[in-house]
Order: structure tokens, then C-alpha cells, then sequence
């Protein structure tokens, strides 16, 4: 059933997943058996999607897959989620991205990803008309989130950059962002800590809202004249993977949705908490409604 709720453009890295759960993390130089494997459609913007369309929102992805035989089976898998697929462009000489992804007892992930840089740079152009009602990027692929964030800023609508280390190399997207969302990674990558201090100096000069998640730490905010911290729900994690790009999903979807920073960083953290702990996602507007 179609959502009537705010429709996000998300854009960037998809991926082909191997993930497998070991017992804990690999010795070097020795072999490892894993308990479990499974192939999965995955990466930041075909996670983010999913999880707006989970969340009651309507997600569109804007991508690009190889011409090979990763891109049949990564196909098949985003088949099904309620995603509008029609951005989503084969490339031919281009290999699929595709990673490793080590899960361990505690939930935490390790990732391995293969991309091509190029994979994304001369995707057809979108319609004229800014129909969406936020965009949502992440960092893999300057070309594809520069303009797209520069055109959702130009509409008056919130222009998200899920800022993942290597934030450096995005080039004019943290430039065009309104709102840039830092991992501690992140941060780190582009201005060198990931401290207080440093999210009000990166806020100022970019001119936008800002923050940095810290895991199960309270995510620490800055809008360039005032910083505050929101907690985050307490969960046991059953698997970490994907949790960001979750995070990203209900943070944008409620900025479509006309909430204030602050409320649309609450929902974000019960969305990435009830993701982690393996619990089935709810209608995000339910959930602002009781705050």
C-alpha cells in the first residue's frame, strides 16, 4: 500500500553484501569458519530508502549498479521494498559495489566495500521540477550528491549529507548541504577531531545545522550559535549493520515532515535503537505524535 507520507529522495552508495557472523573477530593469517551468512541488497542509500518507506515515508533511489552479474543479484534484492526504482541506473564497464561484512556476537560490524569512483558520474539528469520533499546523501559519490542537494536546498527543502568518512573527497556537497549529519569517523576525516569545539567551528563555516552521532552516546548538535546533546535510547544490539544509514532515514523523513531539529534527532535515535535491537520498525509519525 502506497504511503501518503513525505517522499525523500535518497542517494548514493548501493551494495551487494556478503555478510557473515563470526564467533569474534578474524586472527591473521589463520582460517575461520563463520555461523552464518546471508547475501543482502544493501549500502547507505538503499538502506535509507528502505527504512524511509518502513518508516511511513515514500523513498525514491537515485544510484548507479555495474552491467555484471552482482547487479542481477543485487536487483533482485531491492525488488520489494516499496522503493521507486526508476533512478536507478545500469552502467556498462562499471563493476557493482559490493562488500564483506564480518557480524560479531556483541552485533558490531566490520565492512569491507569495493566501488568504482566513477560509477556515478554521468547518470542521467533528473527532471526539471523538484517534486521530493527532502534529499537525502551520503559521501561515496561527489557527482550524484552535489546538485541534488544543491537543488533540494534551492526548493526551500532539507538537504541531508550522511557525512561517513571520506568526507574530504565529496568536494561541493557539505557546501550545499543544509543539514550534515557526522559520524565520529566522519568528523574526524574532514576537520581533523570530533570534539564540541570543533562540530561549532565546521557548523559556522559551512553555514548549516550540524551534528555528530557517538554511537550509544548522546548525539552532540550545533547550529552554529547553540549546542546541546540528545540521548540516546538505551538497546542490546543483535546487529549494528545498517544502523546509520536507518538513523539518516527517520532524521530526514522527519524534517520533511516540519519537525524541528531537535525532535527529528529523537526519532532518529528510537528508529537506530529499535533497528539495532532487532525490533520491527514502526510508523514514524505514531512515534512523534507520543513526544
Amino acid at each position: 500500500m502506497m504511503s501518503n507520507g513525505p517522499h525523500i529522495l535518497c542517494a548514493g552508495l548501493v551494495a551487494l553484501d556478503m555478510e557473515l557472523s563470526v564467533p569474534a573477530y578474524p586472527v591473521m593469517g589463520l582460517k575461520h569458519k563463520a555461523s552464518g551468512s546471508r547475501f543482502l541488497g544493501a549500502g547507505g542509500a538503499l538502506n535509507a530508502a528502505t527504512a524511509v518507506v518502513q518508516l511511513g515515508g515514500q523513498a525514491t533511489l537515485r544510484t548507479a549498479i555495474g552491467d555484471d552479474a552482482l547487479a542481477d543479484l543485487l536487483e533482485a534484492r531491492m525488488q520489494g521494498r516499496g522503493v521507486a526504482l526508476g533512478q536507478v541506473h545500469r552502467v556498462a564497464g562499471q563493476t557493482t559495489s559490493h562488500s564483506a561484512v564480518l557480524i560479531q556476537p556483541d552485533g558490531e560490524r566490520t565492512i569491507i566495500n569495493f566501488r568504482q569512483d566513477s560509477l556515478c558520474d554521468d547518470l542521467p539528469p533528473l527532471p526539471a521540477d523538484f517534486t521530493f520533499d527532502a534529499v537525502l546523501c551520503d559521501t561515496r559519490f561527489a557527482a550524484l550528491s552535489a546538485p541534488l542537494l544543491a537543488a533540494a536546498r534551492a526548493a526551500g527543502k532539507p538537504a541531508v549529507l550522511d557525512a561517513e568518512a571520506p568526507v574530504r573527497l565529496v568536494g561541493d556537497a557539505v557546501h550545499e548541504a543544509s543539514h550534515i549529519a557526522f559520524s565520529m569517523q566522519g568528523l574526524s576525516d574532514y576537520a581533523g577531531k570530533a570534539d564540541a569545539r570543533t562540530l561549532r567551528e565546521v557548523a559556522r563555516s559551512l553555514r548549516c545545522w550540524a551534528c555528530v552521532t557517538r554511537g550509544p552516546d548522546p548525539v552532540l548538535c550545533d547550529d552554529g550559535q547553540n549546542s546541546y546533546e540528545i540521548a540516546v535510547p538505551r538497546a542490546t544490539a543483535r546487529n549494528t549493520n545498517g544502523a546509520g544509514d536507518f538513523w539518516h532515514a527517520a532524521f530526514t523523513l522527519a524534517l520533511a515532515g516540519t519537525c524541528a531539529e531537535p525532535d527529528a534527532v529523537r526519532a532518529a535515535n528510537w528508529a537506530a535503537a529499535r533497528y539495532v535491537a532487532g525490533l520491527p520498525m514502526q510508523n514514524l509519525q505514531s512515534f512523534l505524535e507520543t513526544q
